[in-house]
């Protein structure tokens, strides 16, 4: 098991439209990408920006949750690619961190992703491409 790379950093939000438009206005990072996913409590909006449109460099993703409320500010969520998702999950349980959503598949993006936490609680989002 080896992290691969290191892709973006969440942060989840309660007013996605206002904070998009703050990083993109003030700060002047550029849009990537928009993601509408899921259903009931998990459906979900995110918005991938980055230094111009570069969609291979690091990012900075809003996440924002329809149905649930944002954490307090201060927490990110950390995206972690990793080569073998089910060795890493396995690893983050042998090492004191916790499981909060069990590794699943997402086809239509090729990627394989859980919810981890390390041993004082912040949430990793594990992640491995599926091949095609």
């Amino acid at each position: 098991m080896a992290v691969s790379s290191f892709p973006f950093t969440k942060i989840m939000v309660s007013d996605i439209a206002s904070l998009e438009r703050f990083y993109l206005d003030v700060l002047g990072l550029g849009h990537v990408r928009r993601i509408e996913e899921g259903e009931g409590d998990d459906a979900f909006i995110e918005v991938f920006l980055s230094v111009g449109q570069q969609k291979g460099g690091r990012q900075l993703v809003l996440m924002q949750y329809l149905r649930r409320p944002a954490p307090a500010p201060g927490e990110a969520l950390l995206a972690i690619m990793v080569d073998d998702i089910d060795a890493t999950v396995a690893a983050v349980q042998s090492g004191g961190g916790a499981v909060t959503v069990p590794a699943f598949s997402i086809e239509a993006h090729r990627l394989r992703m859980a919810y981890v936490t390390d041993p004082e609680g912040h949430t990793l989002e594990l992640m491995q491409f599926l091949a095609a």
